[in-house]
């Protein structure tokens, strides 16, 4: 499925607009998720997509606590 095909489904589906260039923001993992996900546009892509949240922040907790520990060095 492209971006677009995408886009339009999750604004069909749910009535939330996200751009091309915002989804291709949530797509850079080197990108913080604070930064990168309105809360609305996560739920609706979780749904969607069938993505499992929990799971989805454990991820990103690994990820902030390797930052911290690479940062004591």
């Amino acid at each position: 499925m492209s971006q677009i095909e995408l886009i339009r489904k999750i604004h069909d589906e749910y009535g939330i607009d996200i751009s091309t260039s915002m989804l291709s923001r949530y797509e850079d993992e080197l990108t913080p998720l604070p930064r990168r996900m309105s809360i609305k546009a996560m739920f609706a892509l979780s749904v969607y997509l069938d993505i499992d949240l929990n799971e989805l922040a454990r991820k990103e907790v690994e990820k902030i606590i390797k930052i911290k520990n690479s940062n004591k060095k």
